[in-house]
């Protein structure tokens, strides 16, 4: 049975980062957790599943039938065929032909390119100004060293004690080392659409890819600054962003090295050779439930029976494990020729998982209860099913992965959220939303004020490209003298000059909580200066009164707070809300919202917030993404299973509880075994160890040799919480069926209480109501049980629960609220394969945990999302931890990835001109270089054509904002409030055109009379250029004509050999694209 894999109206086009473009055309894609199959238009791929059955069952039967090899029925796609030429000979071989380079030097083999299908996107002009912006030579610069080094500061990858080679890129400078690559220079540029259209999308795909588009990656600048110079960084990030465009525009199919190396001209082939190997092995592209084409190699160089095959063990099913065991299928799949090189098959993955089903902390539980169809006639064979864990997906844009599983491959329907929400008291009645807006204000003002001691990380290293070129889309002109290390070299050795580590390191930000999510619970943040304001002028801005007698000099003294011994994130909130308590008047009412407030944020931290450090309870500050919260229609263990299923099923065993993990320490080609609880082993070559944290710390997995200090004192160190769920099914909806959330303030301990200390224990009982009617199809709540309330759900019993649940909604929605008629309790805490919720910042964390956690020892890795410091504690993370575990595996068994030098050919290059002359059909290259003999010969006898005069302004306003542009730029300066950044553009700009509207006219004459005499001479000088301009092109065209008499341009051999019969592999093809309009909020089937 075929999958058709998120099919998509006629007529889309765009990018993935934007949401979907509303059609007459019905949504066609597959639903993994439903029966309900349609069909995929002609012009999408298909996935072929070995058993798509597997993916429609329910939970409960998947253990029984659902593990087992995995079976490959994928037909190839565009394939990407590499030969080694054996022929010998230094001409090209007949196989030139058919596509493929071969030529052997020095008795050595030679890699060669073809792909017919990527050649196929080629422009009708070789010569035109878009596809050579540049070819400004370059003297090569040839390192005398076999590997380019790094430095060691770069401890984000370093693996135990010693420092990891992953970012140090294999150099090599002999020419016929190098790829030869079947095709045309820029080819992949899209000549359909405006060139500013392409540099904006292009810019976008990084955005919507987590990379600067203006900026090298660290590890971009690693690999690249032996190579490159400043001034070629531009250049550079044009060809990696056009890269990512071409994923993110048709997610679903892998973007081939022929594609990628066709966004660069001749001159910089090597560089986008290497930018797609950075792309694909680091998970930017090409990763997910994305089809790849089969290995196209010679049967010859398929290892026989009994090579060598590595085995990868992949223990945990979660998303991260599931992430890293399709990676790697991936991974080794594009990268199956170096495999056979070495004389090995391509290692096989295998996933050992302790449950009797995938998703880990992702499960969506299917209800007993089933909907009248003809009540919800849209759920018509779709499972009913409410999430226990992991349930909501928080932005699409910026670069969560999620989008383009969900939206760009699986097609699973969607829906989105919104904050709107009503607050009743604990009486039942619904809190004023005035006050409740001045207490959040209180609650963000003591967020902000502790913000002030937060851990400030040193930022990454920038080293940016030239914004406007970028914007642009055209590439730098020249090509500099020095690369980026060479000057940064230059500089640190002049005198006061900062080292080469200091250069080019923007300031640290402060980044300041503004805000809180109502549907997470996480903070937002922005940059500023945190208690820029008198705490006494804070309050009256915030809309309260202060006590009378209150002295204007008030202070929180939250400097006291934090230097206790012990102190919290919880000790310095509590100490600040009390403190206000002598400022201006707080009622117990006011304390209950403050509290449902801090409940929001231990929701999002599956703890007490005395359990919080003070320093860096919120690491991951400025990684959110953005756009609508969504939830999964049926479920986000879809996402699970179909990284399970799709393209081809994964190899998972089911039920293997493991018991102990024996790894080799020293070095990363050990072997290691993996026992089971039953006693069966497994034997593999490296193990990627995704078990939650909460696992890890109750130690029941036994590790020989044991664990380094540095690993345990991690795990020891970072905290995990637990966040319990009560969920309740009804048979009507009594609720407001239009929000999606509802929160109810909970008493103190003293239900009158005005001390802090006293609300700490039920703020998080029940504090907030989720509404999932819209994605189980059934009418559903779930309440929340966060902070102390999360821990003490793991010992209350199931009826006791339900009734306080009741008793709640009957006090909210009245008497008449019935008892559900099928209820679920989470206890992720009891649960032996999580013993618990998620990771947190525990007070003894150090700012590296992370890090620490995410490190391999010999040939054992680690993922999850304990191990990721941008996004912990996330669905998200989890995945891009699993993506980056597989990396490290892949750079540990292949090695880094090699870099020619000169990584730029000169322009002489003699190579450089093969690769030109290679890749253009015989008729075109003949005609082109005839149409430049006929340029030639009018240049000699009548010179270059007459240059257009350049434009003038010709307009007063724009002549008074360049005269004025400091002095507006000033003036918003004066006007920003303390703590705000610099003025940006746009503010200028509405600053001088408030002057100008300002001016008399007096003031405006002289700009005027300016004006009007630019446009005068402007007209003048045109009018001499119109005239002769038409002189010359008459003369050109009598030269030309005269040309072509006398030297008519005959067609060459080789051109006839292809009109016989030989399709022309150089045609244009249209480019098809993949939208989504960001204005949709719900994607359906």
């Amino acid at each position: 049975m075929d999958i058709p894999i998120n099919s998509l109206p006629n007529g889309a086009k765009g990018l993935m980062g934007d949401s979907f473009v509303r059609s007459d055309s019905a949504y066609s894609s597959t639903m993994l957790n439903t029966q309900a199959i349609s069909h995929s238009p002609s012009n999408q791929p298909i996935l072929e599943a070995s058993q798509p059955e597997a993916i429609n069952r329910g939970v409960t039967q998947f253990s029984e039938n659902e593990s087992g090899d995995a079976v490959d029925s994928m037909e190839g796609l565009d394939s990407i065929e590499v030969y080694v030429d054996e022929s010998g000979g230094e001409e090209q071989s007949s196989l030139a032909d058919d596509g493929i380079a071969g030529r052997q030097e020095d008795g050595r083999k030679t890699l060669h390119v073809a792909d017919h299908d990527a050649a196929i996107d080629s422009f009708g002009s070789s010569i035109s100004v878009v596809t050579e912006p540049s070819e400004a030579s370059s003297s090569s610069i040839v390192s005398s060293k076999a590997t380019t080094p790094i430095e060691t500061e770069f401890a984000r990858f370093q693996q135990g004690d010693k420092v990891s080679q992953r970012l140090a890129p294999r150099a090599y400078h002999r020419s016929h080392e190098r790829l030869n690559f079947t095709v045309r220079p820029k080819s992949s540029i899209p000549t359909d659409i405006p060139v500013q259209q392409h540099a904006t999308e292009c810019l976008d795909a990084a955005e919507s890819s987590r990379l600067n588009p203006y900026a090298l990656h660290p590890e971009e600048y690693h690999l690249l600054r032996y190579h490159i110079s400043h001034s070629q960084v531009t250049t550079y990030l044009n060809i990696r962003n056009a890269i990512l465009r071409i994923w993110l525009q048709k997610p679903w199919a892998s973007v081939s090295r022929q594609a990628a190396v066709g966004c660069a001209n001749a001159r910089w082939f090597d560089a986008a050779n290497v930018c797609y190997d950075w792309l694909v092995r680091r998970g930017y592209i090409n990763y997910g439930c994305v089809k790849l084409p089969e290995p196209s190699v010679a049967k010859s160089k398929r290892p026989s029976n009994g090579r060598k095959q590595r085995k990868i063990a992949v223990i945990g099913a979660g998303v991260s494990g599931l992430a890293c065991a399709r990676q790697l299928e991936g991974l080794f799949k594009q990268y199956a020729e170096r495999f056979y090189d070495m004389g090995e098959d391509i290692p096989m993955v295998v996933i050992l998982e302790g449950r009797s089903r995938v998703g880990g902390r992702v499960y969506s539980r299917e209800f007993k209860t089933k909907l009248d169809k003809r009540r919800k006639p849209d759920f018509e064979a779709k499972r009913h099913t409410a999430e226990m864990g992991g349930m909501i997906i928080t932005g699409f844009e910026r670069g969560n992965p999620i989008n383009v599983l969900v939206r760009g491959q699986l097609g699973l329907p969607y829906h989105a959220l919104t904050a709107e929400t009503t607050i009743y008291d604990s009486n039942g009645k619904p809190v004023d939303p005035v006050r409740d807006e001045l207490v959040e204000k209180l609650y963000n003002d003591c967020l902000e004020r502790v913000s002030e001691f937060k851990f400030k990380p040193q930022p990454s290293k920038l080293i940016e490209g030239n914004h406007d070129l970028l914007d642009e889309g055209r590439d730098s002109p020249g090509d500099g003298s020095k690369t980026i290390l060479q000057a940064e070299e230059a500089t640190a050795a002049l005198p006061d000059a900062p080292s080469v580590s200091q250069q080019n390191v923007p300031d640290k930000v402060n980044l300041v909580p503004v805000s809180a999510d109502k549907l997470t619970g996480r903070v937002h943040n922005q940059p500023g200066v945190p208690a820029s304001e008198k705490v006494a002028e804070k309050a009256r801005m915030m809309g309260w009164s202060l006590k009378s007698g209150a002295s204007e000099d008030f202070g929180l003294n939250l400097e006291d707070a934090v230097s206790r011994e012990g102190s919290t994130l919880g000790s310095a909130v509590d100490h600040g809300i009390t403190r206000y308590k002598d400022l201006v008047d707080l009622t117990p009412q006011d304390f209950r919202l403050f509290n449902w407030h801090v409940a929001n944020l231990e929701y999002s931290n599956a703890t007490n917030l005395h359990n919080l450090s003070l320093k860096l309870w919120d690491i991951d500050a400025g990684n959110e993404w953005e756009g609508n919260h969504t939830m999964v229609v049926g479920g986000y263990q879809s996402v699970a299973r179909g990284l399970l299923q799709c393209p081809t099923p994964l190899d998972v065993s089911t039920k293997f509880a493991v018991k102990s993990i024996r790894y080799h320490n020293t070095s990363f080609g050990g072997s290691a075994t993996i026992e089971s609880e039953d006693g069966v082993t497994v034997h593999a070559d490296n193990v990627v160890c995704t078990m939650p944290l909460g696992v890890l710390k109750q130690g029941n997995v036994s590790f020989e040799p044991p664990l380094p200090d540095w690993k345990t004192g991690a795990i020891d160190r970072l905290g995990f919480g637990i966040l319990n769920k009560v969920v309740l099914v009804y048979k009507e909806i009594f609720w407001d069926p239009d929000r999606h959330i509802f929160g109810v303030l909970r008493n103190a301990t003293n239900r009158h209480s005005t001390s802090q200390e006293d609300y700490s224990l039920n703020r998080g009982r029940f504090f907030q109501w989720f509404n999932v009617t819209n994605t189980t199809g059934l009418p559903c709540l779930i309440a929340l049980m966060a902070g102390d309330a999360g821990f003490e759900t793991e010992r209350s019993s199931n009826d006791s629960l339900v009734e306080e649940a009741t008793q709640i909604l009957r006090g909210v929605f009245g008497s008449k609220v019935p008892y559900p008629v099928e209820s679920v309790i989470t206890r992720w805490g009891s649960d032996r394969f999580a013993r618990g919720s998620y990771s947190s910042a525990a007070p003894g964390m150090k700012p590296d945990d992370y890090d620490s956690m995410a490190r391999s020892i010999g040939n054992l890795s680690f993922a999850g999302e304990h191990t990721i410091g941008t996004h912990p504690a996330t669905v998200h993370g989890a995945y891009l931890s699993g993506l980056r575990a597989a990396s490290e595996i892949l750079d540990g068994i292949l090695g880094p990835i090699e870099v020619p030098t000169p990584l730029i050919l000169p322009k002489d290059s003699l190579l450089l001109q093969k690769r030109k002359e290679a890749a253009k059909d015989p008729r075109q290259a003949r005609l082109e270089a005839y149409e430049l003999e006929i340029w030639d010969h009018i240049r000699d006898k009548i010179g270059e054509r007459p240059t257009r005069p350049n434009k003038v302004a010709g307009n007063a306003y724009l002549l008074y904002s360049k005269a004025h542009l400091e002095e507006a730029r000033k003036r918003c300066e004066e006007n920003r409030k303390p703590g705000k950044g610099r003025s940006i553009p746009n503010e200028v700009r509405i600053m001088t055109s408030k002057m100008w509207k300002d001016t008399t006219p007096e003031q405006r004459q002289p700009y005027e009379e300016q004006a009007a005499e630019q446009k005068r001479a402007y007209n003048e000088a045109l009018q001499v250029f119109n005239e002769i301009a038409h002189e010359w092109d008459q003369k050109a065209i009598s030269l030309r004509a005269e040309y072509e008499r006398d030297h008519p341009s005959v067609p060459r051999p080789e051109e006839l050999r292809e009109q016989q019969g030989t399709p022309n592999k150089y045609r244009r093809a249209k480019q098809v694209s993949y939208a989504e309009d960001r204005d949709t909020t719900d994607m359906d089937l």
